[in-house]
Order: C-alpha cells, then structure tokens, then sequence
C-alpha cells in the first residue's frame, strides 16, 4: 500500500504503553504495527507518554504519532483514595472517556479519520468515546463475558464462591438483559475477542468477527530442541497468577489420578496460593506440585522449554499471553473449551478439554494428560503445530496486516450503502 492510500486511524486506546505487559502493552503493540499500513493517532493517557516517547526515539515509526490527555490532578487524587481498586479504575476510566469523546470531536475539526477504532480497555461492560462523530466506528475487539460455571466452583471456598457467583451475576446482567449494548449498536463494526463474546453479541442483534485481542512478537518465538520423553513421565507446566478461576484446583486433582511420573510445576503467585497448597497436601501431592514462585519474564520465557506440556485450565480468560509464550516455544496446550485459550488452541497443537460436572471436567483433563502418556511422539508433533499456529494467527506483524484489511472492508462496505 503506498503512503497516499494509507487510510487515516485514530485509535482510542486508554492502555498504551510498551513493555508493561497486559493491556498496555497490547494497545501499544496494535498501534506500533498498525502504522506498517495506515496513518495512525493514538489517544491516549497522559501517563503513558514517558516511556512511548523513549521507545519512539529508539525505533521510531513514521506513521505513527500520540495525542495525550487525561483528567485534572485532583481526579488522580481520587482515583488513588477510592476503594476497592477496580472501583476506583473504572470511575476514572469512565471520565477519562468523556473527555476522549470531546477530544476527538476537536481532532474531527482539523483530520480528516476514515476510521476511529476502540482499543482499550477491551472489556464490554465499559464505556468508549469512538461512536458519534464523523469518522466510521470499529470497536473491539472486545471480551469478558466469560462466566465461571457454577458446577466447578471449588468446594467449601465460600470467599471465592461468593465473588465468582457475583461476578456471573453482573455479567448476566449486562449479556442477558442487554444492559450497555445499546451502544455497540452505533458502530459500524464490532470485533469479540472469544467465540461467548460472539453469541453474546449475535443475541443481541449485533453482528461481530471474532479475533484475539493478544498477540505475540517474533522474538519471543523460541526455538525448542526435542527432548525426549520418558516412558510414564511428563513434566506439566503453568504460568499465571494463582487465582481459583485460573482453574489449578482442578489440575492438581486429575493429577492425583495421574501416574507418579507426571509432575506439575507453577510459576506465579496469587491471593489463592495457600488454598491450593493446601489442597495439594490434602491429596499428598507435594512432591509432584513444584511453586517456583513469581520470575523475571526472561527467566520464565527459559522455563517453557524445559517442560513437556503447557497445562491451563482457566475458566473465563479472555485471552492468556503465557499460552501464546508456550505455543511460540514448542509446548502443546491443554486448557478447557472456554474463552481465550479455547480460540488458540485446536487437537493438531494441544487438547481442548469440554468442561462439563466437576468429576467429567477432571476426568477430561486426566485423558488429556494421558493421551500424551500414551503417544509421546505427539508431544513433539503438536508442540512444532503450536510453533506454526502462532506464527499463522498471533504474531503481531499478521494480525496489524488482516485489522488493516477489516478497516478496507468496513470503508468499502460504508461507501457502496451510501
């Protein structure tokens, strides 16, 4: 594409900033590669500006520049005394998206958009500011509607029980009486980040595309050497944050009916780490489950390559960077029929697990387990499968080049309706 049919974006993305991992970092990853196709604005928080401007100066982008803006200081100040956090966050967000609104009615006035896309926050419950103005409307791709079934809810963990059943019924609230989607119908197109997200959406009346909102760089596309795996022993691998609805629990108990060769080791750390301690010592597993703790992503990014499978039973993931971390370094996956990782993962890389009863989703991820038990030479096959996958649907360069290609289609289509 030469720089005259470069169309002109400007990107709402609240969280931008490189190198912070999470959804600063995937602001700054679809805005940085998206400027290989068109010209790109990005609205962004002002906070954000120090290190964009040192990663700029770095590897500059010429068809890429920032507006920066965000509340008044005393706004920051009650940001930082309101409680809980989320609260707090989502208070300001909500404000900082009104102002984003009038900013982009002023930028209307001097550039002339075709397209003004929503990036982050990529949460559906939330407000955005890229609807009602000239310019044509692309929101997503967006997520979150994921519930954690209530049959797999951990037993006897009544905090964790109370939180989760709440969360459900805030989500019910929003998905089943269609609470907030009044505003997506004003877009012109609506990306979900997971297959849920979609029915949600087509419930509704609103028609979407489904594409991950993550992705990954090419130099975190490690290379694996094959290791040869031993008859009846199988190194499991998880990464995260040791929350209950990461689905552990679930992990350790099929790995009690798993031969004593296979083994579990969690890197991480979270406010549920003593539960699963303690359900690991109720079901004397303590020399097969290894807590290596929090590490330096550097470190981590080592690790993947020192173990057999990639085991993650999260329930409402929108989307992980630790499975696309491990599929670029060669582990298949094993995780449920649910959310982000369920769109990543397909049977030539990994094994999807349906989620049903307790007792059939542990049993599931048992003869997941023991599908590889049983055929070790797919551990090197699906692992290789992984490597491709992610190099074909995640890797940031493919995935700015077909958001580039959806901003043609939405325009063309916009053009022949009128």
């Amino acid at each position: 594409m030469t720089p005259i049919e470069r169309n002109k974006i400007l990107l709402s993305a609240y969280a931008c900033e490189p190198d912070k991992g999470s959804e600063p970092e995937v602001g700054w990853q679809w805005a940085f590669h998206l400027a290989n196709h068109c010209e790109v604005t990005v609205l962004t928080r002002a906070n954000n500006k120090e290190s964009i401007e040192a990663k700029l100066k770095a590897d500059p982008k010429p068809h890429l520049k920032f507006v920066y803006i965000d509340l008044s200081t005393t706004a920051l100040k009650w940001k930082k005394w309101i409680r809980p956090q989320f609260l707090a966050v989502s208070w300001y967000y909500s404000q900082w998206q009104k102002k984003a609104f009038l900013k982009i009615k002023e930028l209307e006035k001097t550039n002339d958009y075709d397209v003004i896309h929503h990036l982050t926050f990529a949460s559906f419950r939330l407000p955005f500011a890229a609807t009602g103005h000239r310019a044509l409307s692309i929101i997503g791709p967006v997520g979150g509607c994921e519930e954690f079934p209530e049959e797999l809810l951990p037993v006897r963990k009544w905090r964790v029980q109370t939180k989760e059943i709440f969360r459900n019924l805030m989500t019910r609230f929003s998905t089943g009486l269609g609470y907030g989607m009044s505003k997506y119908r004003s877009a012109n197109q609506v990306i979900a980040s997971t297959g849920e997200m979609k029915k949600v959406f087509a419930d509704h009346g609103i028609k979407s595309l489904v594409m991950p909102q993550i992705g990954i760089t090419r130099d975190l596309q490690a290379v694996r050497s094959h290791q040869e795996v031993k008859d009846g022993e199988v190194s499991l691998l998880f990464v995260g944050g040791i929350l209950c609805w990461k689905g552990l629990d679930l992990a350790v108990q099929a790995l009690a009916l798993l031969p004593q060769g296979v083994s579990l080791t969690i890197i991480g750390e979270g406010p549920d780490e003593h539960l699963l301690r303690k359900e690991n010592k109720r079901l004397n597993l303590t020399n097969r489950v290894h807590f290596l703790g929090r590490l330096p992503h550097a470190e981590v990014l080592t690790h993947y390559r020192k173990y057999d499978l990639f085991m993650y039973p999260s329930l409402h993931d929108s989307g992980s960077f630790t499975v696309l971390e491990a599929m670029a370094s060669g582990l298949p996956i094993i995780c449920l029929d649910r959310g982000g990782p369920a769109l990543s993962v397909n049977n030539t890389c990994g094994r999807i697990v349906r989620s049903g009863s307790r007792i059939e989703t542990i049993d599931s991820l048992h003869s997941a387990v023991s599908y590889y038990l049983e055929n070790p030479e797919r551990i090197s096959a699906h692992g290789e499968n992984a490597k491709q996958r992610i190099i074909e649907v995640y890797d940031w360069r493919k995935k700015s080049k077909i958001m580039a290609e959806i901003y043609d289609a939405t325009i063309n289509k916009c053009k022949q309706t009128y």
